[in-house]
């Protein structure tokens, strides 16, 4: 699949509809449902037009307490929001060269070994078994779920989503892969930025690979799933709530 999806909003780069997709039974994801995105602090007038055209009923925010407090969206008037911190005490402003400099296996480890905790902790299950119950309860309108980049925990929830529809692995991987591409200058304005903090490079490319994507990074998350439960079919049953009948219905809400 060439996966390019149009920008979807002006203020944040890294907003995309997961519409069109093709998934379960060769049907695709409807268009205008599904918004996986970034922080919205920096949303436009224009940005909020386009949520409420799309009639936008609810936002999830996968956020931290003080990551939400420091950069608060900007949302249409009558939009629930949502929130469900999947790392409970992440900390806001936490300067990335610092983090990998205590990281005597590199930034790329680092990502490898987060991604099972975001599917393995029990606060991280809690809170994505109520992201799912969101996404079931939306039976009008659009639903918009996000993280501060929209690259870790709203690519997760991307992908189990997206699994749960049934899209074909390649799929689930180009959109989570997507957010590398789209955010490429930022990410590396990011890492460039740490140059005034260390002259160390090894230590500069470990901030890369924190602020990129990986095909490493999801397939590990994958990988937990299967382990903890057989197969990421049954992480979703057991640890997610997504019965047969409750994927049947998520599937008859989002696909055409």
């Amino acid at each position: 699949m060439s996966y390019a999806p149009e920008s979807f909003l002006q203020g944040q780069i890294n907003a995309r509809d997961l519409g069109g997709i093709r998934a379960a039974g060769g049907r695709t994801v409807k268009k205008h449902k599904l918004i996986r995105s970034g922080e919205l602090s920096r949303a436009t007038d224009a940005d909020l037009e386009k949520l409420t055209h799309i009639r936008l009923r609810t936002v999830v925010d996968l956020r931290s307490s003080s990551e939400l407090a420091l950069k608060k969206d900007r949302l249409p008037d009558g939009v629930r929001l949502v929130h469900c911190p999947v790392v409970s005490d992440l900390v806001p402003g936490l300067k990335r060269a610092d983090y990998a400099r205590d990281l005597r296996e590199g930034g790329m480890a680092k990502m490898r070994s987060l991604y099972p905790i975001l599917v393995g902790s029990s606060n991280a299950v809690q809170q994505y078994r109520r992201f799912f119950e969101c996404v079931l309860d939306n039976e009008d309108g659009a639903i918009l779920f996000h993280c501060a980049m929209g690259k870790d925990r709203a690519g997760v929830a991307a992908a189990l989503l997206l699994y749960a529809l049934g899209a074909a692995a390649k799929d689930i991987m180009a959109d989570y892969m997507y957010t590398g591409i789209v955010c490429a200058d930022k990410i590396r304005r990011d890492t460039d930025a740490c140059r005034e903090l260390t002259d160390d490079e090894q230590l500069l490319e470990s901030v890369y690979w924190l602020n990129t994507t990986h095909e490493s990074y999801l397939e590990a998350m994958l990988k937990s799933c299967t382990e903890q439960c057989g197969s990421v079919e049954r992480y979703l049953a057991e640890k997610l709530g997504l019965t047969q009948s409750r994927l049947s219905r998520l599937r008859a809400m989002y696909l055409e």
